[in-house]
């Protein structure tokens, strides 16, 4: 976006629109993306009584929905770049300017607030209509969803997590759930960190932006060796300390090792867990960026497309019968992750 520091009559123009941006970004924030998000009154399954719908006039009005959405961010788009173009080649200050508002911001009010309102409605008619359906896959494939405190996935422990530290100042987490498959007590959710800053000058005024720095999942464990200190690993970066080293040299130039006595460290982050980690990254679809073995939990945060207990954006939700299938699918996603976490020396509970 092009930012207009020359233009104080476009700024002028665009305060309200400024305004009524910021407001509708923190609205869509509240959006799930094929899931519903956790609320802290009531499970993530629970939907408002209503009448239920057949197939027929539900395959109908999740289609519509989501047709519209999809128009109303296509016109958002070529708004967007329709205005784009005119502030590059339109000489005229205030043509340029009252085209540029019209056009750049209108696209983009358009995406967020109605393309944004169908994508709300479609989510909600979803759960509130195949809730059910939901939640008995989920109980079929881990059982009872379950919480407890010291599973947990929220802001508090992404900051624990140390995660991109200093990059981000909001946290989303969406289709948390938390249940048992193969022994193995479980927490996962989706996780989306947002860089949000302050870009302009006093003379011009100042708009609040934000960018995304991280989106994907976060898995965490119960563990069956315990950490006498918290062991913390990240993804290596140019303003990495040297961190503890393991001695493996790969895994050392990709990660930058924290623990409070360095023993602790050396004692859980043994060859043969360096080996597995190693294999894990490589196998999963995804990066992984962060681990945390604190006490009796061990935390993994992967940067991943792949959606938790949620339903493909690709589906076409007219169908039905998909999406069903696309929701089991990413249940079994998991299981597979799951299956190679279990060769986990800290769920095996052999770390030598």
């Amino acid at each position: 976006v092009p930012y207009l520091p020359q233009h104080t009559d476009l700024l002028a123009i665009t305060s309200g629109l400024k305004t009524a941006l910021a407001l509708s970004e923190r609205h869509i924030r509240t959006m799930v993306t094929g899931g519903a998000v956790m609320d802290k009154k009531r499970s993530a399954f629970a939907a408002p009584d209503a009448g239920r719908m057949t197939d027929a006039e539900l395959s109908k009005r999740l289609g519509g929905l989501q047709r519209q959405s999809a128009a109303w961010l296509l016109v958002g788009l070529a708004g967007a770049v329709s205005g784009t173009v005119c502030f590059f080649t339109v000489q005229a200050a205030l043509l340029r300017a009252i085209l540029v508002t019209v056009l750049f911001f209108g696209g983009v009010c358009c995406a967020v607030i109605f393309g944004g309102g169908a994508q709300k409605k479609l989510n909600a008619l979803m759960h509130e209509q195949m809730g059910d359906f939901f939640r008995s896959e989920w109980e079929k494939t881990f059982g009872p969803d379950i919480h407890t405190p010291e599973m947990r996935i929220d802001e508090p422990f992404m900051k624990a997590l140390h995660l991109l530290d200093g990059e981000w100042e909001t946290c989303s987490v969406e289709n948390f759930h938390e249940g048992e498959y193969g022994g193995v007590h479980f927490s996962a959710a989706n996780v989306r960190l947002d860089h949000v800053y302050q870009r302009g000058t006093p003379h011009e005024g100042f708009e609040t932006c934000s960018s995304m720095v991280f989106r994907g999942l976060v898995l965490r464990c119960a563990a069956r060796v315990s950490a006498a200190s918290p062991v913390l690993a990240t993804a290596r970066t140019a303003d990495s300390p040297r961190g503890i080293l393991t001695g493996h040299a790969v895994f050392d130039r990709s990660f930058c090792v924290a623990a409070d006595s360095e023993q602790d460290a050396v004692r859980l982050l043994t060859p043969q867990t360096i080996g597995f980690l190693t294999a894990f990254d490589r196998s999963v679809e995804g990066q992984l960026l962060s681990l945390c073995w604190r006490e009796n939990t061990f935390s993994l945060a992967l940067e991943t497309d792949y959606a938790f207990a949620a339903v493909a954006g690709s589906v076409d939700l007219r169908d039905l019968d998909a999406v069903r299938r696309s929701y089991v699918r990413s249940l079994q996603e998991m299981c597979c992750v799951l299956d190679q976490l279990k060769a986990s020396p800290a769920l095996t509970g052999v770390v030598e």
